[in-house]
This record gives structure tokens, C-alpha cells and sequence, in this order.
């Protein structure tokens, strides 16, 4: 008797990005393969796995990979970041012995990894099929933001070797290049389209049709935002992806909104975010002007930034700018001239015919 093909999605805890990245894929692969059961294993909280994936899957709360330590959204504390990558690796046997005693009983087809490392190695003790799937990897965060002697080029050197244990690194547009791996492979962007509501929000909260509406999303990184310090401006109200609070009346709260981010995102007249895959390319194909914070200890940050000029907007904020809310001149330079057609986000389905093979030939 056939068995339903069984996926275990690995997926990092750093931040939501990693999550926004395979979550279109796997809900694509379902399409295809309906009977597909799918096990999520990461530190995510259940309820954010849930609003992306589109049908039942089984979660288990384990921890795959290390985590960097965050001052805020896009500050590293490398001093803590370095502390708990090396206390994983000097762990790394029982570590190792966790993730194939996991699979033992899981007993998936096969390994959907964004991007955690030793999940890998442990597929291929096991003999189970793996994939990679980001637009980057640990082993280039690390050595371009943590990476200090010789401990941590091993450490750096394992991760790379795990990653070349899987069958495919499958890296989306616009990716980090990996010269050091041979499995790496390019596929398109990948990001969900929204639908635009402004008239429904704009009469929602009794605003005019013409309110300019810029979305904060700095990503599932704690944050608190020097709201004391931006000046309100005529025309403009903010959509905060957490309660608005200050008493801030030009604050609107996803929750308030009864709307998805996607949808907020496609209605909104520009994004205020950070270097980071998952918003940038929904703003980019869905056509949305990107306002982003400088970060340029971040390695992904120029492959970003260059692909959304050429295919979109953005402009690039100081952290003083963003601190005293300096984004007049900066949005209207967004807003000025015709606007870039969205671009086809075609990685979901170079991702399926990658991935698919391995779970229908079971």
C-alpha cells in the first residue's frame, strides 16, 4: 500500500523571513501533492506557522540551529551571538545524535531546511534526502558579522560542510552568492501577492481616500520605536504590525485592521523595513516603494539593495534619520515618478519542480 509522502520543514527562529521564504513553497507542493503530510519543527510560535501555511501540519517546538542574539531588529549582539553558536558546536555529538534520533522516529521522505545546518548532516547519517532553501546561510552570516579565530573558522567550516550535505541548496533571487558550495543553485523570487484595500481601510477608520499609508515591518524581532520622536505628518498614518501605543492617533495596528499583512502590505504606499529577504521581495513584486534602514554590517544588504533598485524602489535611511523620524524627503522621493511594474514572483514553482521529485517518487 502506498504511504503519503512525509516532509519535516526545519525552519530557523531567526526572525519570521526564513518562515516567509518556504511557506509559499510548501503551500504550492500541497497543490500538487494533496496527500503530503508536513512536520514543522523550529521555535517559531505556533500561531505565526499557522498564518502561512495553508492546511493542517504537525508542530513540534525544537530547537534545529542557533540563534544571533539581537539588540534590535537589524543590531547583532555579536558578543552573544558568538557565545551561543560556539556552545552549539562544542555540543555538536549530542547535538548531532538529537537530530538523527528525530529523524528515526519522524522517518520523513525527505528534509525542507531553512536554513538549519545540522538537521543536514543528520539526513545524511540517516540516508534521507535533504534540501536548502534561503538566500543565504549561516556560515556567511557568521563569518562577516561574528567570526573572530580559529574556533570560529571550524565552526564556520562545519556549517559549510553540512550545508553540502544536502542534495540541493536551492537559494532565491536575490540571493547571497555561495561559491563555496556546488549544490547551489538559483531560482527566482519568491513572495506571496496581496490585494490592495485601500478604500476598505481608508473608510474603515473614517480617513480620506487619499491618506498615503507606509507600513512598519522591521520582522519578528522585538523592537521599540522612538515614536516621541516622529513627527506627525498631514495626509500620512503609519500601519504598526504591532499596537500603535504612545496615544498616537496616525498609528494603526495590524490587529486593528482585520487584515492580513499581505493585503496591508499590497494596499500600503511604501514599507518602512530592514535588509531582509521576505519583505523585500513581497514589496518588490507586489509593487510597493521600500523606505530601509542602513545596515551595513548585514552581508546580504548590498545583493538587496541593488536588486530592488533594479526592479523597484527604495531608498536608504540612516539609523540617526529613523531615530528623529526624518522620512519626509526620503518618501517623497519614493512617490516621485512612474513606478516599476510588480515583478513575477516565479521561485515558488522553480522551488516545487526542484522539491516535487523527491516526494512523489515515494
Amino acid at each position: 500500500m502506498m504511504t503519503s509522502p512525509r516532509l519535516l520543514f526545519a525552519v530557523s527562529g531567526h526572525g519570521y523571513g526564513h518562515l516567509a521564504q518556504c511557506a509559499p513553497v510548501i503551500n504550492a507542493l500541497w497543490r500538487e501533492i494533496p496527500e503530503l503530510h508536513v512536520t514543522v519543527c523550529g521555535v517559531l510560535p505556533r500561531n505565526v506557522v499557522a498564518g502561512r501555511l495553508e492546511r493542517n501540519f504537525t508542530f513540534l517546538p525544537v530547537e534545529l540551529d542557533p540563534v544571533l542574539r539581537m539588540h534590535n531588529a537589524w543590531e547583532i549582539d555579536v558578543p552573544a551571538s558568538r557565545r551561543v553558536y560556539r556552545g552549539f558546536h562544542r555540543d555538536w555529538q549530542a547535538g548531532l545524535e538529537h537530530d538523527t534520533n528525530l529523524l528515526a522516529t519522524l522517518a520523513p521522505d525527505l528534509v525542507l531546511a531553512d536554513i538549519p545546518y545540522r538537521i543536514l548532516r543528520a539526513a545524511r547519517v540517516r540516508d534521507i534526502p535533504a534540501i536548502a532553501l534561503c538566500s543565504l546561510n549561516w556560515a556567511a552570516v557568521y563569518t562577516a558579522c561574528c567570526a573572530e579565530d580559529d574556533e570560529d573558522a571550524a565552526l564556520v567550516a562545519d556549517m559549510l560542510e553540512c550545508y553540502r550535505s544536502a542534495a540541493l541548496f536551492l537559494a532565491p533571487d536575490p540571493a547571497l552568492p555561495m561559491p563555496e558550495l556546488d549544490n547551489y543553485r538559483t531560482i527566482g523570487p519568491i513572495a506571496r501577492r496581496g490585494s490592495s484595500r485601500r478604500q476598505e481601510l481608508a473608510d474603515r477608520f473614517n480617513l480620506p481616500a487619499v491618506t498615503r499609508f507606509v507600513l512598519i515591518a522591521l520582522g519578528g524581532v522585538a523592537t521599540r520605536l522612538p515614536l516621541e520622536y516622529w513627527p506627525r505628518r498631514d495626509g500620512m498614518v503609519w500601519l504598526n504590525t504591532v499596537a500603535a501605543g504612545n496615544g498616537r492617533d496616525d498609528f494603526i495596528g495590524l490587529d486593528e485592521t482585520g487584515m492580513s499583512f499581505i493585503d496591508l502590505l499590497a494596499t500600503s504606499d511604501a514599507v518602512l523595513t530592514k535588509p531582509g529577504y521576505g519583505t523585500y521581495a513581497e514589496a518588490v513584486c507586489n509593487g510597493i516603494p521600500i523606505l530601509t534602514l542602513a545596515r551595513p554590517d548585514w552581508p546580504e544588504t548590498p545583493y538587496l539593495n541593488d536588486w530592488a533598485r533594479r526592479h523597484g524602489r527604495v531608498a536608504v535611511i540612516s539609523t540617526p534619520e529613523f531615530a528623529a523620524g526624518r522620512f519626509a524627503v526620503l518618501l517623497d522621493g519614493l512617490w516621485t515618478g512612474p513606478a516599476p511594474p510588480p515583478l513575477a514572483a516565479d521561485g515558488v514553482a522553480h522551488a516545487v519542480s526542484q522539491i516535487a521529485p523527491f516526494l512523489i517518487s515515494q
